[in-house]
């Protein structure tokens, strides 16, 4: 069984595959390098789903790389999450897919008309379905939570669940009793998942955790190159005037205390 690590750099994460004579899939364009005896070659889906991608945004052709050796993916400022498929089908939501074991089937799932449409993503949304037995990889915008809903209903604005199993129950809700609450209070609609089944929930978003961001900024420019030493460059020569500056201000200033000093001896 190919192995999935998720490694990290310099607050960057990317994902490792290591394949011994077996197969593999990733997102289109996903691949950062490759080592050792691997072959990529791209199988075609059938013609409704190629029909079905062609009025989404989510794709169905994604490279296929056998052999043995090591697959490097691209890196990210964001982050990544594995699970295992079960034999349940899970539902990922619109550009979360990111690398599955061969055995993992890709499919499309089509949300209803006035979900979609409520959610904010048109009439027509097709979602990227994974079924059979097999790890999977997805992309995640921060830390992931899988939560094991039960008979639970979870709540929450936006995309920040990125995946949930086929059992899970999706639709689109009013937070609030009336339509003059919901105008007074801001909130936005909600996304509401039922049980049973599971979710993957993303609740603090990297872009929204400032000291993370400084990090990843401070690592980015740590080894004295780029954006830091340019500021470095550029504040040199106005550092060397204000030092000139400044040595031109205190002459000027005894100058004229030594000539007061001068006029009164004078004038005593």
């Amino acid at each position: 069984m190919a192995t999935f690590e998720i490694q990290t750099s310099q607050m960057q994460r990317w994902v490792k595959i290591t394949i011994a004579d077996e197969a593999v899939r990733a997102e289109a364009g996903a691949l950062s390098y490759m080592r050792g005896d691997v072959q990529v070659d791209t199988p075609l889906p059938s013609l409704g789903s190629m029909m079905k991608c062609s009025i989404s945004d989510e794709p169905l052709i994604r490279p296929r790389y056998v052999g043995t050796g090591e697959i490097y993916l691209a890196s990210s400022f964001g982050g990544y999450h594995s699970f295992e498929l079960d034999g349940v089908p899970w539902i990922l939501e619109s550009g979360s897919y990111w690398a599955s074991d061969n055995s993992v089937k890709l499919g499309l799932h089509r949300e209803a008309m006035m979900t979609s449409f409520w959610a904010g993503e048109g009439f027509i949304d097709f979602q990227t379905k994974v079924s059979g037995e097999g790890r999977v990889v997805v992309n995640a915008v921060g830390p992931v939570e899988e939560i094991d809903l039960g008979r639970e209903t979870i709540s929450v604005e936006g995309k920040l669940v990125i995946a949930r199993s086929a059992d899970v129950s999706y639709r689109v809700v009013r937070p609030t009793r009336s339509l003059l609450s919901h105008w007074l209070s801001g909130e936005e609609y909600l996304r509401q998942y039922r049980g049973p089944g599971k979710v993957l929930l993303v609740s603090t978003p990297y872009a929204k955790r400032p000291d993370l961001n400084e990090m990843a900024f401070q690592a980015h420019t740590s080894d004295g190159s780029g954006a830091d030493r340019g500021a470095r460059d550029d504040e040199a020569p106005l550092a060397e005037a204000a030092r000139e500056t400044g040595a031109g201000v205190v002459d000027s200033v005894q100058a004229a205390v030594e000539d007061a000093a001068e006029v009164r001896t004078r004038d005593a």
